[in-house]
């Protein structure tokens, strides 16, 4: 029987209770099965929404596409029809959501210089890399490696050329951290070798990637590690001078509902970003307590 036929049969096979598609699912979801679930997938999201979406398995990874856009999704096929109907919108929320969070003061230009730690699944990275064109540059680095791999297939699959997609925790010097999971998200334990759970990790510092990638002026920073800022900014005072505007996502609002002091870093931020020449700035009266949590650091003009 040739890979095709399944395919052909996706519309019947869709109307299987919900269930039964998954246990189909599951059934297909491995070597030698996946290109046809996809095609199947692909027939069944086209055929419910209407909008040119494409579910394919590639590079260890299920991906989603809408429209001219690639989304990694992870390793397993976890797809919900109810998802398919916002595909076609999804780039334009990262776009809105990342100026939204990062973009208050500043706004990115061709060429400009643009580093993003903690840049995820690479949500925040398309704007920047659009933005900066061709004559720019965007160091996305991500420490947690599932993150990090949808990170670098998503700059690959949507032709970021201008990305360089880091695997690194960013630290107050180089060596070795574990990454590990917590109630909050991923955190970092900065004791090398204490047989902590978590994932190994290699560690760099902020002012060592801009001596790897010659880098000497950085136009924005935008800085989003769950409490671990606190070890990332000692690792980045040369370069500090040459930083035009900075944004630093504290947690401190987590701390407060019971997640860990570890977390609570704003005052420690606040104070290294004016001992540095930033003028600060913040939303205080935004009612979103994250949002309240994210530090600006202008420069005086």
């Amino acid at each position: 029987m040739s890979v095709s036929q399944p395919a052909e049969s996706a519309p019947e096979n869709m109307h299987l209770k919900q269930s039964d598609r998954k246990r189909l699912a599951r059934l297909l979801d491995r070597p030698g099965g996946r290109f046809v679930l996809g095609k199947m997938a692909t027939r069944y999201a086209r055929r419910i929404t209407g909008d040119d979406v494409e579910i394919r398995y590639g590079d260890g990874l299920w991906i989603h596409r809408a429209g001219p856009h690639f989304f990694p999704d992870g390793k397993r096929f976890d797809y919900l029809s109810s998802e398919f109907g916002r595909w076609k919108m999804q780039a334009d929320q990262y776009f809105a959501s990342a100026n939204e969070f990062w973009l208050q003061h500043y706004h990115p230009k061709k060429g400009d210089v643009i580093i993003d730690v903690g840049a995820g699944h690479g949500e925040d990275t398309l704007l920047f890399s659009k933005a900066a064109g061709e004559t720019g540059r965007v160091i996305a680095v991500e420490a947690h490696p599932p993150s990090f791999a949808i990170l670098k297939t998503f700059c690959q699959l949507n032709g970021l050329r201008n990305v360089v997609p880091l695997h690194l925790a960013l630290m107050d010097r180089p060596g070795t951290v574990r990454v590990v999971e917590s109630e909050s998200g991923w955190t970092m334990n900065t004791v090398q070798n204490n047989g902590a759970s978590g994932i190994s990790v290699t560690a760099s510092t902020v002012d060592e990637i801009c001596r790897e990638h010659d880098v000497t002026h950085v136009n924005f920073l935008k800085m989003n590690i769950e409490g671990s800022e606190r070890y990332a900014l000692l690792g980045m005072t040369l370069i500090m001078p040459k930083i035009d505007q900075i944004c630093i996502a504290c947690h401190d609002f987590l701390s407060e509902q019971g997640h860990g002091e570890q977390l609570r870093t704003r005052a420690l931020v606040e104070g290294f970003l004016r001992n540095h020449g930033f003028t600060l700035a913040s939303r205080a009266d935004d009612p979103r307590d994250y949002v309240r949590d994210h530090v600006f650091g202008l420069r005086k003009t």
